[in-house]
């Protein structure tokens, strides 16, 4: 019977070093891999964006205030976010530029024929008086 348990107590070998780091290895390098990089690129482009900031751009801030950039210093921006009203904010609160869409034509918005104003096939049915 003794030889039995000592059989049994050499089969259940312990895990080798290899065997115990591993899965702490790789649940590292899904973090760099899925957290880590993506969010130090994101970093960098922030960073390339508010640093090529010129007057005359349109901007809207981390906290969702758009904004025309009037002047451009080492740290921070002045921004004129409605007719003569200007806050001066820090370059890591831009938050992206934003860009305006240039429509497709040169066709003034109340000569295309989507325009509501023009006479549509609802507008038969209700003539104006």
């Amino acid at each position: 019977m003794q030889g039995l348990f000592t059989f049994a107590a050499e089969a259940q070998e312990t895990p080798g070093l290899l065997q115990t780091i591993l899965p702490f290895v790789l649940i590292i390098v899904v973090f760099y891999l899925l957290f880590w990089r993506p969010q130090q690129k994101r970093r960098q482009q922030e960073s390339r964006m508010q640093n090529t900031l010129t007057p005359g751009v349109e901007v809207m801030t981390k906290a969702g205030i758009y904004g025309t950039v009037v002047e451009v210093r080492d740290n921070d921006v002045e921004l004129e976010i409605s007719p003569g009203t200007r806050i001066r904010m820090v370059k890591a609160g831009i938050g992206e530029v934003v860009t305006p869409q240039e429509p497709d034509d040169d066709t003034p918005v109340e000569d295309r024929p989507d325009f509501p104003a023009n006479g549509s096939d609802d507008d038969k049915d209700n003539p104006r008086s």
